[in-house]
């Protein structure tokens, strides 16, 4: 999967089983400080557009996706 955005590490990372948003965040080092941690955009690799999601402990990721962390609007 790839990760961009308001994360500490982006970039691309080894899939694993059951991946869900939080996982990957916290494989590319966690949250900057100006992340929107409320929801998150991800494009499938099967997809052309990226999709909101709320970004709960049940999002999940699929191998080949992509996940962008918005910054948040104070």
């Amino acid at each position: 999967f790839y990760i961009l955005g308001e994360v500490n590490t982006p970039g691309e990372y080894p899939y694993t089983n059951n991946l869900t948003v939080l996982n990957a965040v916290a494989t590319a080092g966690g949250f900057t400080y100006r992340a929107d941690n409320r929801r998150v955009f991800i494009k499938r690799a099967s997809g052309d557009s990226e999709e909101e999601f709320p970004l709960t402990t049940a999002t999940r990721v699929a191998p080949g996706d992509t996940i962008r962390i918005r910054e948040r609007l104070f």
